[in-house]
């Protein structure tokens, strides 16, 4: 009875323990500043131009003059246009609406009025580079962004490189990230024409609930108990 007793408590606590181990991803949200800068590539049709990369030495991102507007989003880091965008409706208002977040009225900058104009154009020519500020309450140990075309992401204030696809990509690329609790940034470049995207995906790990500790503990027990019969 004390052995089938026992065996039941082990196999008990292994489903807990499994249960805990499952892990899915899903979109990161909260409440971050976004600026957005717009020029032109110097370069038309060369994709490793500064311009088109996707790094704190892009040069559109490091003129003033290409500054068009600051906003504030609220809402999951899930941007998308589809390929079918570049017949009318591909612009970086859309683009930043698409998640479902809340967007403030932007201030804008250099003559700009509005957010729903051309994102990029084929041929690396036209290009919108995006900075988007986040803070974390809790680390991410394991997940995801994904970018059509290139972005890189960052910490102390863009001064240390997490991880990043930073030349224009064709496809998405997606690319594997950790993060402390704090402050970090995403430059975010769109260079070619559509689709373009940008997602950030966390892998979450649920906390132990009550029923898994109880779980380990008789899992724990029942290995004691085993051994203790075998030695005897």
């Amino acid at each position: 009875m004390l052995r089938a007793a026992l065996l039941g408590a082990v196999a008990c606590g292994a489903i807990s323990l499994a249960g805990v181990a499952t892990a899915h991803a899903t979109p990161v949200s909260g409440t971050y500043n976004i600026t957005v800068w717009q020029g032109y590539n110097p370069n038309p049709g060369s994709s490793t131009d500064p311009s088109q990369l996707a790094n704190t030495s892009n040069t559109i991102f490091n003129n003033s003059n290409d500054k068009i507007a600051n906003l504030t989003y609220q809402g999951a880091l899930n941007f998308y246009q589809g390929s079918g965008a570049n017949n009318g409706y591909c612009n970086i208002l859309n683009f930043l609406k698409y998640g479902g977040g809340t967007l403030s009225t932007p201030t804008y900058f250099n003559g700009a009025t509005t957010l729903a104009t051309d994102m990029s154009s084929s041929g690396f020519n036209l290009t919108t580079v995006f900075e988007i500020q986040g803070y974390l309450s809790q680390p991410i140990y394991a997940g995801s962004i994904n970018s059509d075309d290139g972005s890189s992401l960052y910490t102390d204030n863009l001064t240390h490189l997490v991880a990043g696809q930073a030349n224009p990509q064709t496809a998405t690329n997606p690319y594997s990230y950790s993060l402390p609790t704090g402050a970090f940034q995403i430059l975010y470049v769109e260079a070619n024409g559509a689709p373009a995207q940008l997602t950030m995906d966390a892998t979450k790990v649920p906390e132990p609930g009550s029923l898994a500790l109880l779980g380990t503990g008789l899992l724990g027990l029942g290995l004691i108990s085993t051994r203790r019969r075998r030695k005897a």
